[in-house]
């Protein structure tokens, strides 16, 4: 299986539990993984209480993980810097927020998806 179908995967898994009310927005964070073989970056999804595009720390409000929180990125796909893993993980977000898969809907009926390195600026990815 390929990166971009283990991701799928992984976040229609995430999203089959109810998510609480208090979820405002989603966030991916990237991060960097210590010590794991082939792999440079990972990525978790987090639900946070608050949302506004204007302050970066939105997302640092967490009030929502999924079971399996965190997937690493293999440095295959995600490359070995963090720029391309970034374009390379937001093209995949967008993507898959542009698909009619049934649980984007989850991500949809909230105000915000936003993307990141969790030491840098997140980018806005989806609004309605």
């Amino acid at each position: 299986m390929d990166f971009e179908q283990e991701f799928q995967n992984w976040l229609e898994q995430g999203l089959k539990s109810e998510s609480p009310t208090e979820i405002t927005a989603f966030s991916f964070n990237l991060f960097e993984p210590a010590l794991v073989d082939g792999v440079k970056f990972g990525v978790e999804l987090i639900g946070a209480g608050e949302f506004d595009e204007n302050d970066p720390d939105w997302a640092c409000d967490e009030v929502w993980e999924p079971e399996q929180r965190q997937l690493n990125i293999p440095v295959e796909y995600s490359g070995d810097s963090w720029e391309i893993c970034l374009e390379r993980m937001k093209k995949l977000i967008i993507v898959t927020l542009q698909s009619n898969q049934s649980f984007v809907s989850k991500l949809k009926e909230r105000k915000g998806v936003g993307v990141g390195f969790v030491d840098g600026d997140l980018e806005i990815v989806w609004q309605p």
